[in-house]
């Protein structure tokens, strides 16, 4: 009985400690992956963004769209899709936003060249609005303009929705929390953590979906 017990408590103790190196393992790879997503986090775009046919901008982060509709009005495309935007916010209040942040977008360019997509709420949904969107004006290329932290997750959902289009990357530095010592605010801290957890799950959901016919 004895020699039993002895030996079951020695099996109980090998598993814990695998268990306990296993996870410490997979804390430390958590840990290396975060440090790397910070590391390869994008700059502030610099001035020199190539020209495309069209610009998507994702709403959700300070300074996002004010940046995209200043790259509209430079030239830089033909035509500009706002996507994941408020179902009560149209064309006037559009164009008061803009005017409150110094620029000035006329009646006819919002007819022309303006779209304000209503119908994503989430990263998924800004890929699916801005892929069927793409489509439908017959564009091959365009910029994409989301902020620093969210360029890896939403270049990835962009690529993945459609493939087949070129895609310049437009990170924009936004202006609250501040991201340079994101470890000294809670909310900065919060930001960085849950983005990363998001983009590894977009990661996975990407590859699996990559690897599965149909």
């Amino acid at each position: 009985m004895d020699r039993s017990r002895g030996f079951l408590t020695s099996t109980l103790r090998g598993w814990l400690l695998r268990a306990a190196i296993g996870a410490l393992a997979l804390l430390l790879f958590w840990i290396g992956g975060f440090l790397w997503f910070l590391a390869a986090m994008p700059a502030e775009a610099p001035d020199a963004t190539p020209e495309a046919d069209a610009i998507v901008v994702l709403t959700g982060g300070s300074r996002r769209v004010p940046v995209a509709v200043s790259l509209l009005l430079e030239g830089r495309a033909r035509a500009l899709l706002v996507t994941g935007v408020n179902d009560i916010v149209g064309p006037p209040a559009f164009r008061a936003a803009m005017a409150e942040s110094g620029l000035t977008v006329d009646p006819q360019l919002m007819a022309c060249c303006i779209a304000l997509g209503y119908g994503a709420h989430d990263t998924i949904g800004n890929a699916a609005e801005a892929a069927a969107w793409m489509k439908a004006g017959g564009y091959g290329s365009m910029i994409l303009v989301t902020s620093t932290y969210h360029m890896a997750r939403s270049a990835m959902e962009f690529h993945a929705a459609m493939p087949g289009v070129e895609i310049h990357e437009h990170p924009v530095r936004p202006a609250s929390p501040g991201l340079e010592d994101w470890w000294t605010s809670p909310d900065s801290r919060l930001l960085m953590f849950s983005e990363f957890v998001k983009f590894q799950a977009a990661w996975l959901r990407v590859t699996i979906r990559a690897l599965i016919p149909g």
